[in-house]
């Protein structure tokens, strides 16, 4: 059966039916619903939870898919265990997608006055966010010169019946698309999908060059090549098994106020004058179910965070052989802080492999390295080498005027530290131990007796 979201719903209740739980209650789309995932967060629980009944409109909806390394792995068909090299070989693994004629995503078709976005179950996340939000929305650009495709999540706000602003980061790839056909004088056609396996969600989050083909790439993820059928009313491709799709046409030189939203650094981002996107045709399946992303969320953090700890090992590989592993931890919001093992074979080494992380992903703000002896998955451990291993004077550089994002709360503009912008200080830390030196021994009991052992047997009904 080819992989789609039902597919992968199915899965999960089959495997992990821990990791899913069902709201028969109905829910308004309107803060409660995300109210639910967020007092789920106090408790910490982050199951994926499916809302059968909402408030307005005839579609349930799925939220939070991403918030589970587990089902991360899932997604990806790895161990939880061998999460990042396994998607790593997936990522490198191209697939060129395969074209189909006719496709589940046009079951049902609405153009032109039949177009009603507020049909559809967008949800308003947070008490300040100016709209109701379209999160996951994956939307797809085709380069007007290669004809490569590129696809990637950009906040959507709803404006109306047939309307949405949409904000693309200035250093994304569709800004670049949006950029060469503003210089021409002419719209750029787009299309978004709502709602497909979770790996092709979480291909609009790859960093791979702009020659490469991101449903090549989304293949290679899915283990399959991925169907795509031509899109009813503009010229693009779209996954033929997703959910929903919205196809429209951004105006060259139109920019209209959208925001404030609640981002994935747990703050509003600001209101900017963003594109807007004219949707001409809604297309969906029968019984088509609507994906959220709660944005401002562990939801939103883990969707992009082995992604770029990809980016980041093969990066840091490049300059350092011996790196070890890669990890952004969600107190980083998975995207500003990140920890780095490494085999360190002279001094030195940490300071390279510190800057290599930092150039690797532009949102980084601050590098941790640490030797291979220090699990990064466990940020006590990561801490207790800084703590025991670094003393600042010699292990703390920092970069002035970098970028990081201008969704950074803490960023700053060239022109003053007082004004928002899109820069800011990145540091690094190298808590690695110096070579050739004498330094104190690691104690610890032997560790191949420790973990080796099976608590049960000496704990009888321990985790029941």
């Amino acid at each position: 059966m080819p992989k789609d979201l039902r597919q992968y719903l199915a899965q999960l209740e089959q495997r992990m039916p821990e990791e899913i739980v069902h709201i028969e209650r109905e829910v308004d789309p309107r803060f409660e619903l995300p109210a639910v995932l967020r007092k789920l967060q106090d408790e910490n629980r982050y199951p994926a939870a499916v809302f059968h009944k909402v408030k307005g409109s005839a579609f349930p909806v799925v939220s939070n898919l991403f918030a589970s390394r587990k089902r991360l792995a899932l997604a990806f068909g790895v161990e939880p265990d061998n999460l990042l090299q396994g998607y790593m070989q997936l990522e490198d693994r191209l697939r060129k997608p395969r074209l189909v004629r006719h496709a589940p995503v046009h079951d049902v078709v609405h153009e032109g006055r039949k177009v009603d976005l507020t049909r559809l179950p967008v949800v308003t996340h947070c008490e300040k966010d100016a709209a109701p939000y379209f999160t996951s929305a994956v939307g797809v650009f085709k380069d007007p010169d290669t004809g490569i495709y590129d696809v990637g999540i950009f906040r959507m706000q709803l404006k109306g019946k047939n309307k949405v602003g949409v904000l693309y980061g200035a250093y994304s790839k569709a800004a670049r698309v949006i950029r060469k056909n503003e210089q021409r004088n002419k719209p750029t056609q787009m299309a978004v999908y709502i709602g497909h396996h979770p790996a092709s969600i979480l291909c609009s989050q790859t960093k791979v060059p702009v020659d490469v083909d991101e449903f090549a790439v989304m293949g290679g993820l899915l283990d399959e090549p991925v169907e795509l059928v031509e899109a009813k009313t503009v010229d693009v491709r779209v996954p033929a098994r997703a959910e929903f799709v919205l196809e429209g046409e951004i105006p060259p030189h139109v920019r209209e106020p959208e925001g404030p939203f609640g981002e994935y650094p747990w703050y509003y981002g600001l209101e900017y004058s963003s594109h807007v996107m004219h949707v001409k045709a809604i297309t969906h399946r029968h019984d088509a179910i609507y994906h959220d992303i709660f944005s401002a969320h562990p939801d939103h953090n883990m969707c992009g965070k082995i992604q770029r700890e990809s980016v980041i090992f093969k990066r840091v590989r490049m300059a350092v052989p011996g790196v070890q592993a890669v990890t952004l931890p969600l107190s980083g919001t998975c995207r500003h802080v990140g920890y780095v093992s490494i085999k360190k074979e002279f001094d030195g080494q940490g300071k390279t492999a510190a800057m290599a992380a930092l150039v690797a992903e532009p949102m980084m703000k601050l590098a941790v390295i640490v030797d291979d002896d220090v699990d990064v998955e466990k940020e006590t451990e990561v801490w207790w080498a800084v703590a025991t291993r670094a003393q600042a004077d010699r292990a703390i550089f920092t970069v002035p005027e970098a970028y990081v994002s201008e969704l950074d709360p803490s960023a700053y503009s060239i022109r003053s530290r007082n004004e928002r912008g899109y820069l800011g200080t990145k540091w690094a830390i190298d808590a690695t131990k110096p070579i050739n030196m004498p330094f104190e021994e690691r104690a610890d009991v032997p560790r191949d007796l420790w973990t080796g052992i099976d608590l049960k047997d000496y704990i009888p009904g321990l985790g029941e």
